[in-house]
Order: C-alpha cells, then sequence, then structure tokens
C-alpha cells in the first residue's frame, strides 16, 4: 500500500478532517499521513541524507505534499534536495529552486551531496531537541556543537559538555532551528574569499580568549593575511568547488583543520 505525507506548519481539526477523508476515501489503496515541518529531523554524514518524520523514514513515503510551506520556505528546499536524491516524489517541485531563501542547512546539504568535507550534521527543531538528545549525544558524544540555523558572526552557537547543556533551547526563540555537530579541537581556522574559480584572499583566524572555542572576529578573534600562494592547494580546491556548488561566484569560506587528524572541514560558505 502507498503512503502519502502531507507537510503542514500546524496541525488543526479541517486538516486532520481532510486526511481522515482520503483515508476513508482511499482504503487499501493509500494510507495519508499529516505531519508537521517541525517534526522533520535530517542526518547529513557525507552519504545520502537520512530524513525521518517522528522517527519514521522519509522513505517509507510514495509521495509528500508540501501544504503552505511559506513559513518553513528554506526547510522545504532543503527537504526538496533529499527527497531528489532519495528517489521520494514531492510537491510542488518549485520548491527544488529557493535560492538565496536557503539556510546554513540548505547549504551544508547540497556540500555533503557533493561530497565535500562537511562535519557530520544532525538538524532538528528546537521543541525536539530534548525528544533527540540521547541520539546526538550517542551519534557524537561530547562535547556537541550546536549552532542556530537564523544567526551570524559566531552568534547562536553552544559548547555542550553534559546532557544537562541540552537545556540550553530554553532560552532561545521560538522559531529557532538547530544544527547538532562534533566538536574537533583546533589551533587553525581559515576563511578564504573565492572570485569565480581562484582564491584571492587567504586569512587565519587566530582566537585570543583562552576560553573561547569560536574563532569569529566579531568575538575578539585576530585576522593574520597570508600570501595566497601559501594555501593549501587542497583548501583551495575544495572552497572553489564549495562556492560552484552553491552557484556563488563571490563566496567566504571558513575551513578548520582538526588538530588531531589534520583532516579540513568546511565550516561554511
Amino acid at each position: 500500500m502507498k503512503e502519502l505525507l502531507i507537510l503542514v506548519s500546524k496541525k488543526g481539526k479541517k486538516k486532520q478532517q481532510l486526511v481522515d477523508f482520503l483515508n476513508k476515501d482511499m482504503e487499501g489503496k493509500v494510507k495519508t499521513t499529516l505531519g508537521k515541518f517541525s517534526d522533520l529531523t535530517i542526518k547529513l554524514d557525507g552519504k545520502k541524507p537520512e530524513v525521518k518524520i517522528d522517527g519514521k523514514d522519509i522513505t517509507d513515503f510514495s509521495l509528500v505534499y508540501y501544504r503552505r510551506a511559506t513559513d518553513f520556505l528554506s526547510l522545504a528546499g532543503t527537504l526538496s534536495i533529499c527527497l531528489d536524491l532519495l528517489g521520494v516524489d514531492f510537491v510542488d517541485t518549485t520548491f527544488r529552486d529557493i535560492g538565496p531563501a536557503g539556510s546554513k542547512l540548505t547549504s551544508l546539504t547540497k556540500l555533503s551531496l557533493a561530497g565535500l568535507p562537511i562535519m557530520p550534521s544532525f538538524f532538528c527543531d528546537r521543541e525536539k531537541i530534548e525528544d533527540h538528545a540521547d541520539f546526538i549525544i550517542s551519534e557524537y558524544g561530547f562535547p556537541i556543537v550546536a549552532k542556530e540555523l537564523a544567526r551570524h558572526r559566531g552568534r547562536g552557537i553552544y559548547l555542550l559538555k553534559t546532557k544537562k547543556d541540552f537545556e540550553f533551547w530554553r532560552e532561545t526563540n521560538v522559531e529557532d532551528q538547530f544544527i547538532f555537530q562534533s566538536f574537533y579541537p583546533n589551533e587553525k581556522e581559515y576563511r578564504l574569499l573565492v572570485l569565480e574559480d581562484r582564491v584571492a584572499v587567504y586569512e587565519r583566524k587566530i582566537r585570543t580568549d583562552v576560553k573561547e572555542f569560536r574563532s569569529n572576529v566579531s568575538l575578539g578573534a585576530k585576522e593574520e593575511f597570508i600570501d595566497v600562494e601559501k594555501a593549501p592547494a587542497e583548501m583551495k580546491e575544495i572552497v572553489i568547488k564549495a562556492a560552484k556548488v552553491l552557484n556563488l561566484q563571490i563566496a567566504g569560506a571558513d575551513v578548520l583543520i582538526d588538530s588531531t587528524t589534520g583532516k579540513q572541514w568546511i565550516l561554511e560558505v
């Protein structure tokens, strides 16, 4: 039997009546489920994305219908990218092309699916953080970095060291959504300015506060500009490719180097 998922911003009596009608009318042929965008989770690990709705794998559905997705435009766009790859039909397909309306999650998803080195990430809505805390801990181990999707320049980033720290969300805005990632020890973080198919600026960001784990200049880090010719070839290659994947002709890319393994991770573009 085929399954239809109707995604809405909020559940209500009329929407549930529609689902009940469809289940009665197509009994034995199609099972219809009503779900909220805020119930979605997305796990990125450089392979196929893992998308779930209330713990149920999105690939269990034959069709996903976005009903009034304007309040979750960027999430609908990100989900569309995932559904295309997973082979799940959805309507309306116009959500594939949200352009600059995309979020950090949209960018990370595109970079991950292109095989670029983004940190393994787990997305969920603010309301669902405590429900998924145990999974996040088991997946990434402490410390864990939590990032608000809507904030920039190092703001809205939290370092979680214990399960109790997961209560941080209570002090955030109701509309907030979060990405969770492993924390990688690092002493070197770089920003590269990409212009078309070349790197024009190469700088190192140096933390000045030993208690600070973020390397944002807006939070006190210093900038050390370095000759572009000294930028590692691999680093230049991945940031140029990242800009192309995101269809950006001018892009600033942040790259972190893991102190333990030496691996280069794209933080953000």
